[in-house]
């Protein structure tokens, strides 16, 4: 057996051998940042002192210290005046005392809109909102606490399928009221009356 084939002292010849691992690539003391490593077993050399002043030359002054600065105020803080209470958080809403009030015209007119947003309407036809009252023309809604029921009367384009017309108007028209008031649409009613040919 050969000398390379031989282990360490204390080991048996057939013993794996360690693994030879690379070197790192940038020198250094491993965990210290930057710097020109020493020579094992020489310690660093400590800063070269500082010569005592010259006699009849006044002692020259430690540096001041900087003085503290205080912590960053959080975001929004500064332009709140001391003493106030702190703002609710974005995910909340604070709850004020009050009253909202929609006039029965906002809803109407809500629903003559919707209603002409649906492709083959042609316009809305009918006499006034409700009865007895001035209103919007076609359209007559009935409320009941938070919820409300739609009759509109409509006049379709010539060339247009009414019952898709008429089923769009009442999808269309119960989405908007649902989305703009929060309200529960219990029906809306579609009644078409007249039939226009396209300007």
């Amino acid at each position: 057996m050969t000398d390379l084939d031989k282990g360490r002292p204390g080991e048996g010849g057939d013993a794996p051998h360690p693994e030879v691992r690379s070197a790192p690539f940038f020198p250094g003391l491993g965990g210290r940042a930057g710097g020109v490593p020493s020579p094992a077993g020489v310690p660093l050399s400590s800063p070269p002192p500082v010569p005592p002043p010259a006699s009849g030359s006044p002692p020259a002054a430690p540096p001041a210290a900087e003085p503290a600065r205080p912590a960053a105020p959080e975001s929004g803080a500064a332009d709140r005046p001391a003493g106030e209470d702190a703002a609710p958080s974005p995910g909340t809403t604070a709850t004020v005392k009050g009253r909202v009030t929609i006039e029965d015209e906002v809803v109407e007119k809500i629903a003559r809109l919707a209603a002409l947003e649906v492709g083959g309407v042609a316009g809305l036809a009918g006499g006034p909102g409700r009865t007895g009252q001035p209103g919007t023309p076609g359209v007559r809604i009935r409320l009941q606490d938070n919820a409300v029921t739609l009759d509109l009367a409509v006049a379709v384009e010539y060339g247009s399928v009414i019952m898709d017309v008429a089923k769009a108007v009442k999808a269309n028209v119960a989405r908007v009221i649902g989305l703009m008031l929060g309200m529960r649409v219990l029906a809306v009613n579609v009644s078409v009356e007249d039939v226009r040919v396209p300007e």
